[in-house]
């Protein structure tokens, strides 16, 4: 097994990527998607700093707007495809009805299995921070094994372990393509997800381990890719205190409250001076949000200065270099 360790999600991605630079050690196969170049082996992730989740890479591209409200949209427990495709449009190809998201991580969570498994997590971690049951669910053999559905999980199972007074997490995944996925919307979402229960539960965020059967990307997007990166490891803006996570919960007794606020005003408007005790919502998604609008509406100058005003200090920096590449 390879094993790929770093202390945020900047470090790993270009640590794998140049491994793809050595073909001889590369799998090269066919997919329902196209060629694929895969390591023979699983590969295992090691996060240090999980909440540094941030992607710093111009040559990448990471649509930031898109990621952060997929993690909310996640710890909410959603399915439905229109809040995606109000920031992704393609996130459409992968409905099968047009309307809900057949593998969300989310809604497997909170719905599918007929009970809040998120809940039911936080409550046996406070009961027991040592309890070595404890499994957060996404694939359904009944309805995922032999599917034909356009989206069936590729992340199949969370484990936590309580080591030294933080919670560390292990995220089991069948088939990862490591630019889309691994090291793009995973890093996000399953790091807000551990940040999340963390707090809940009133412990420190510990190590993030992804272990992923099949990790590989795809040859017709890596190829233009690997002419723009760089030959070695670039220290990001974590390391030097440019920027620094800012905390997910601030009040976990208001936080699922605040968010289901959060998702009723992105969809349906103002919530007449609702005062948020979690700053993440009204100092952070909110003008995340607000900036999109602008930038959707062609108003580039106003979303970049929207942009300025995000909270989180990792968040307002790739916002607005996002969008000033799109000038």
């Amino acid at each position: 097994m390879k094993v790929i360790s770093g202390r945020n999600v900047n470090e790993l991605f270009q640590i794998a990527t140049m491994s793809f630079r050595s073909p001889e050690s590369l799998l090269a196969q066919d997919s329902r998607n196209g060629e694929v170049l895969s390591f023979p082996t699983p590969v295992t992730s090691v996060y240090k700093y999980p909440d540094e989740r941030v992607l710093f890479s111009p040559e990448r591209n990471c649509n930031p707007f898109f990621h952060f409200i997929e993690g909310l949209w996640m710890i909410e427990g959603r399915d439905d495809l229109g809040t995606l495709t109000m920031f992704a449009k393609k996130m459409a190809d992968f409905s099968d009805d047009g309307e809900h998201v057949n593998g969300a991580y989310g809604y497997r969570w909170r719905e599918w299995f007929g009970r809040d498994q998120l809940s039911k997590v936080i409550d046996l971690l406070k009961q027991n921070p040592l309890d070595r049951r404890i499994v957060l669910q996404m694939w359904d053999p009944f309805r995922d094994l032999g599917s034909d559905s356009k989206d069936v999980p590729c992340n199949t199972q969370v484990y936590f372990r309580c080591v030294n007074d933080a919670l560390d997490m292990t995220v089991t995944n069948r088939s990862n393509d490591m630019i889309w996925g691994m090291y793009g919307a995973n890093a996000v979402h399953f790091s807000m997800v551990q940040e999340y229960v963390a707090s809940m539960v009133g412990m420190k965020i510990g190590k993030y381990y992804q272990v992923s059967n099949n990790a590989h990307i795809y040859k017709e997007v890596w190829d233009p890719l690997d002419l723009k990166l760089p030959k070695g490891i670039i220290g990001c803006f974590y390391e030097t205190s440019v920027v620094k996570p800012s905390p997910l919960v601030d009040n976990p007794d208001r936080f699922d409250i605040e968010m289901a606020l959060f998702f009723e005003w992105l969809h349906e408007g103002d919530h007449f001076g609702f005062e948020y005790k979690n700053s993440v919502f009204n100092k952070t998604a909110m003008p995340m949000v607000e900036a999109w609008w602008l930038y959707k509406e062609g108003l580039l100058s106003e979303a970049i200065d929207m942009a300025k005003t995000i909270k989180a200090t990792d968040w307002r920096k790739v916002c607005v270099e996002w969008l000033e590449r799109k000038r």
